[in-house]
């Protein structure tokens, strides 16, 4: 027998941008029955009063890393807290799947800083595997993923630092071809991560023409969100112009105060392609803090042969210091060392680093910030994660209205974790929708449920309609908010009532 559950006086946000209506909804199994005036008397097992709540889809969040999370912990309360029920997986340009049994070990060290690590090597080998794999845990929340082009360029080229050759060009677009058809939604780029960053734009347009065959979405974290973020832009455009693909700039923002503002720049930028007829759109987390791996400090060169060649020419004195004194400015153009806390290491002896800022640290282990950060480096590998507090409020509030605009987590999970990973969702809805006004509560869903259901071809969910998908989410509009902070990262937001993936309640029982 089918579960049924009925949600009664629900002031319905039904996720096409409308205004709201009140209603009542029936779940009938994994799928929206009826909505409308529906009695209590019709047998149904679970009947909810939702009078002075708001009923919306369930968000998709549209940049995730979560790939080795769902094995570790399948429940995700972390995801599903904040209203999420469909996740977004492989992005940066970082995928866990495809790849070979020599590549276990090298594809390992390029993901722990996005998604940390495992106990155990990867047991699967071809994208297929990897989300057969996944199937199997039950996660408490719906995935999908794209493939990461630097994950690609791995199983065919390594971590070299050069052009394909043409037989290596076709085995890449092979390849990529081949995980579109195992159920890719598209592939993503990560430009300022090796093997990633080595790629030139010829390369990126080749494989952006296998995607666009399918359909696909290219997402992209883009070569540089600094001082060159109009270039980096202008290089997506010129992918774009030139394959057809549809394409969204992953986290958009302005990294550093002298680059406060130039979102305006890039923003127009982005809409005169869309005036084009191109399906160009961003998201974003609502946040002014970055995280990712303490490694993007230090120049990308440094990483040609992965993280062995790194290792190595750290060993190499004349090398070692061209490699500190670029890292140093990078420090400096991420707003300096009080400007970058530690969110994980790898090692008991260096747990005391997370949570700490590197000014602190680089005292502690009497070192400048450079030679603490490659000391760190060196002595903890690529699985150290950091947050940047390096992007302009206005900026956030600025982008957030953007129609191509919806939202991400980007959320990466670590002993002590970006705030994001756990409550991004709910913070836009009150922090900036409710208080700062930035826009309709109704306008709101519509970015974070229909519209990037609508970037991902996922036609059975985003809306609130009979016959889709029973993905909803339950909420106070008065109330929503996250509770955590950069201190305390971890607590759950205030304000979701219930969630339900396919019909299964997830929160609220």
């Amino acid at each position: 027998m089918l579960k049924k559950t009925l949600i009664q006086n629900a002031t319905i946000y039904d996720g096409t941008g409308a205004k709201p209506f009140k209603a009542d909804v029936a779940v009938s199994g994994d799928v929206i029955e009826r909505v409308g005036r529906i009695g209590a008397e019709e047998g149904y097992d679970e009947v909810i009063n939702a009078e002075g709540l708001a009923l919306s889809p369930g968000f998709i969040n549209t940049h995730s890393h979560m790939e080795l999370e769902i094995l570790r912990d399948p429940a995700l309360h972390q995801v599903v807290d904040q209203g999420i029920t469909t996740e977004v997986l492989g992005q940066d340009g970082s995928s866990v799947a495809p790849l070979t049994d020599e590549l276990v070990q090298e594809l390992a060290d390029n993901m722990a800083p996005l998604a940390g690590t495992i106990p155990t090597p990867y047991t699967w080998r071809s994208f297929a595997d990897y989300m057969k794999t996944v199937e199997k845990m039950k996660p408490a929340a719906r995935f999908v993923s794209l493939v990461g082009h630097g994950t690609i360029r791995m199983n065919v080229m390594g971590n070299d630092n050069r052009k394909p050759t043409p037989a290596e060009m076709q085995a890449m677009k092979n390849l990529l071809a081949k995980c579109m058809e195992e159920g890719a939604r598209g592939m993503s780029l990560g430009l300022i991560y090796p093997p990633g960053s080595f790629a030139q734009t010829e390369e990126l347009i080749e494989l952006a023409r296998v995607v666009a065959a399918y359909d696909g979405i290219i997402m992209v974290h883009m070569r540089n969100e600094k001082d060159k973020l109009l270039q980096s832009i202008d290089e997506m455009n010129t992918v774009v112009e030139n394959s057809g693909v549809r394409l969204q700039i992953s986290h958009h923002k302005a990294l550093g105060y002298r680059n406060w503002g130039k979102v305006h720049q890039s923003l127009a930028s982005i809409q005169a392609v869309r005036d084009k007829g191109f399906d160009v759109t961003l998201d974003q987390y609502p946040w002014t803090a970055a995280c990712t791996g303490l490694k993007v400090c230090v120049p990308q060169w440094a990483y040609d042969g992965g993280e062995q060649g790194f290792q190595k020419r750290l060993t190499d004195p004349d090398v070692y210091e061209q490699i500190l004194t670029e890292t140093r400015e990078e420090i400096a153009a991420r707003g300096g060392a009080d400007c970058i806390m530690l969110a994980a290491v790898a090692t008991e002896e260096y747990a005391w680093m997370a949570g700490q800022k590197m000014d602190y640290i680089s005292e502690k282990l009497g070192m400048d910030v450079g030679t603490a950060t490659l000391h760190i480096l060196q002595h903890e590998g690529p699985e150290v994660i950091a947050i940047y507090f390096s992007i302009s409020e206005d900026d956030v509030t600025y982008v957030m209205q953007s129609d191509a605009h919806c939202v991400c987590t980007d959320g990466i999970v670590g002993a002590h974790p970006h705030p994001r990973a756990y409550a991004s969702f709910p913070r836009f809805l009150g922090t900036y929708v409710r208080e700062k006004k930035v826009m309709s509560l109704e306008e709101a869903i519509r970015h974070i449920t229909s519209e990037p259901a609508r970037r991902l071809r996922l036609w059975d969910r985003g809306l609130i309609r009979e016959g889709m998908a029973a993905d909803l989410v339950l909420f106070d509009p008065e109330t929503i908010n996250n509770a955590n902070s950069y201190l305390e990262p971890t607590i759950p937001p205030v304000g979701i009532v219930g969630v339900w993936v396919l019909g299964e309640r997830k929160v609220g029982n």
